[in-house]
């Protein structure tokens, strides 16, 4: 048993664990029983409409932008209950994404919470109490193991802007107080109703600013110093860097307040995820969430809906008012990703992100997360459910994940690739836009046909035209003594052990490090 567990533990030993780590503001998620501290419109079983059926409705929303975003831990803010926690966790659970362990903050009776959940063991959880009273809502501290490594995190959700910052300078100070005391890594997240840059915003403000242009986020979290925000390139204690600084200019917010677009919710990183010991960020990972579907077609975050614009009965459609954000972490030492790496250039005199011309093969090279690489010509050789193939003629082929709804099979593209991800050790596409639609293409050149030899860096992610053989206890045993393990999606329709079988149309994924045929029909 000794020998096995170590040969378990070995990929990891020799290649580190990636991790994504996520927050969400999910904008009031209640449960059905009544507590007394509820938002009028969400006192369950009256004429606002908050019933088993709006219920289920937001459950499944939320649930899907968690599924759809993958993440192996998700801090989240506005939950009423341990609860209503609960019947998330079952909901994304029911969408295919295992986050068995959960914490809430709820040892005061705030009308909503932060939370946590988490595919890691979580090992310890406390609270801290900004103030003593519910004027400020706790702020959850939840240690999990990665692998036998400790890492902590502090989900937050300060008090709103339609207050001075005072305030949030409140929580500011009881998190740094702990900060100090923390020995190891550590992330804060969460919503902080605050800007990326609020040590400049404030001075605009005389409704906020009550503290001579002091700021919780960046002077006593110390994200800010001088006139500008902290570089990772040169943090080092007691100073945290803000991952927002990342992005360009343009696309820094995540919540859109009538036009007004804001920073509130955060990644904050010590200089601890940046050094060669235990867990490190994944450079240039951060990112927003942003599928199609969280939007109204103006450009609106489609929110959660209410009448009487926003104070009626639940109207039984839509997410939230702000958007996901989540980051990449790594049990290796932080290493700095290149700009020419990851096929983009910066233009100091736009500020803007530039593209640049790629191919498939490149996209295998790039680090995962954001990038912007135009692929001239690819063609659609695959399409089932939220999977779809590409290929270019003559190059190698990759898999596209959820954001498939503007491709089509047998049709050519040129696309923008906009985000890379890795699952499972296999490099993928998450988020695509369609540049230019160049028509119909014929697939069948572009597929394998009966391979004699299916290989993990040749062939997978690659469509097979047909391949026959026998199948045996989950392997399609074929050519010359060749074998390969066989997934079918609908387990029902696995052949009988030792039936000759001819598979059409079938995509090559990878199992445990190897090749595997994914049978989807």
């Amino acid at each position: 048993m000794k020998k096995i567990a170590i040969l378990l533990l070995l990929p990891l030993i020799l290649f580190g664990r990636e991790f994504r780590v996520a927050s969400y503001n999910v904008e009031n998620l209640f449960d059905l029983k009544k507590s007394g501290t509820e938002y009028t419109e969400y006192i369950p079983f009256t004429g606002y409409g908050w019933n088993e059926k709006t219920n289920g409705i937001k459950l499944k929303n939320i649930a899907r932008v968690i599924c759809d975003m993958k993440p192996d831990i998700i801090a989240l803010q506005e939950i009423e209950s341990d609860e209503a926690l609960h019947s998330l966790q079952r909901a994304v659970a029911q969408c295919g994404l295992d986050l068995p362990f959960r914490a809430v903050a709820d040892e005061k009776p705030t009308t909503v919470k932060t939370a946590l959940l988490s595919k890691f063991p979580i090992i310890f959880k406390r609270e801290i109490d900004p103030d003593g009273t519910t004027r400020s809502r706790s702020i959850l501290e939840a240690a999990v193991s990665i692998d036998g490594r400790k890492l902590t995190l502090f989900v937050n959700h300060w008090k709103s802007r339609s207050g001075p910052e005072s305030r949030r300078i409140v929580s500011a100070k009881a998190l740094m107080k702990r900060l100090k005391e923390l020995d190891g890594d550590y992330i804060v997240l969460g919503d902080l109703n605050s800007n990326w840059n609020e040590s400049k915003e404030i001075l605009r403000s005389r409704r906020l600013n009550d503290t001579g242009g002091v700021t919780g986020i960046g002077h006593i979290l110390k994200t800010w110093k001088g006139k500008r925000g902290v570089d990772k390139h040169n943090i080092a204690p007691p100073y945290h860097t803000n991952l927002w600084l990342e992005l360009s200019p343009q696309r820094r917010w995540s919540h859109n307040f009538y036009g007004r677009k804001g920073s509130l919710d955060h990644i904050i990183l010590p200089a601890s995820m940046f050094d060669d010991r235990g867990i490190n960020y994944i450079d240039r990972s951060f990112r927003r969430f942003t599928p199609r579907y969280l939007f109204k077609k103006n450009g609106a975050v489609y929110r959660w809906q209410l009448a009487k614009k926003g104070h009626g009965k639940h109207l039984g459609a839509g997410y939230s008012d702000h958007l996901p954000i989540y980051a990449e972490f790594t049990t290796e030492p932080f290493s700095f990703v290149k700009r020419e790496n990851r096929k983009e250039s910066f233009n100091k005199r736009s500020g803007k992100i530039e593209t640049i011309k790629t191919s498939v093969e490149d996209l295998y090279k790039m680090a995962p997360g954001t990038c912007r690489a135009v692929i001239s010509e690819v063609v659609v050789i695959y399409k089932k459910g939220h999977v779809a193939i590409i290929k270019e003629p003559g190059g190698r082929a990759i898999l596209v994940y959820k954001d498939t709804d503007s491709l089509s099979l047998g049709r050519k593209y040129k696309l923008l690739i906009e985000r890379i991800y890795r699952y499972r050790g296999l490099q993928e596409v998450t988020e695509i836009s369609v540049l230019k639609d160049l028509g119909r293409a014929e697939t069948e050149p572009l597929l394998l046909s009966n391979p004699e030899n299916i290989d993990m860096k040749r062939h997978v992610n690659e469509v097979i035209g047909e391949i026959e053989g026998v199948y045996r206890r989950g392997y399609l045993y074929y050519g010359k003594n060749r074998k390969i393990k066989l997934y079918y999606k609908d387990r029902s329709k696995r052949p009988k052990s030792g039936e000759n079988i001819l598979l059409c149309n079938v995509r090559i994924g990878l199992y445990k490090n190897r090749p595997e045929i994914v049978v989807e029909y």
